[in-house]
């Protein structure tokens, strides 16, 4: 599958409105999740929506380290980004439920993939929530922002001279570990 294909099915945006500061807490979520093997890892297991004046919003901060022998690639929005693009997917019993988030990657195009070395790492801050919809059709649902998440980052097979072009890593090799959003 091509970057372009996966982009138009899980494309998210870094434009994000309202910014403030994580809501988190450490530890397993009522015992449904645990720290595995995932090549990205975030900061917490849980993660609670918080309300501010005209939205829920949550951050997840989540970290890729390069540990094999040579480089990898990743998609990037614009020549000066110097981190991957990256979806947000639903895991688990609530794999097939609605998710909602209000932002989307908004890119260039033409920037070619970026390199992590070996040792080499990258942090994400993720958002999580949204402003308030009160025209949207149908009406947002509450359960459509909360439930069991995976942060996928776009690693590519190779380098490309094209971000669009780049053909995605297994997923296994750009998946983050299970975590739960909850209000």
């Amino acid at each position: 599958m091509a970057y372009s294909s996966l982009a138009l099915a899980a494309c998210l945006s870094a434009a994000v409105i309202g910014c403030s500061g994580p809501e988190s807490s450490t530890g397993p979520v009522g015992g449904a999740h645990s720290r595995d093997a995932s090549p990205v890892q975030t900061d917490s297991l849980l993660y609670h929506l918080r309300r501010n004046p005209g939205e829920y919003r949550a951050y997840v901060t989540a970290t890729y380290r390069n540990i094999s022998s040579a480089p990898v690639y990743f998609a990037r929005c614009g020549p000066g980004a110097t981190g991957p693009m990256f979806s947000i997917r639903r895991t688990g019993a609530d794999s097939t439920r609605t998710f909602f988030v209000d932002w989307a990657w908004a890119c260039v195009g033409g920037a070619p993939t970026g390199t992590l070395n070996p040792g080499d790492s990258t942090v994400m801050r993720v958002a999580f929530g949204s402003v308030d919809q009160p025209g949207m059709m149908p009406p947002l649902q509450p359960g459509d922002l909360v439930g069991e998440f995976r942060i996928e980052l776009i690693l590519c097979a190779q380098y490309v001279a094209d971000s669009d072009d780049c053909t995605p890593a297994p997923q296994s090799q750009r998946s983050s570990n299970a975590f739960s959003v909850r209000y």
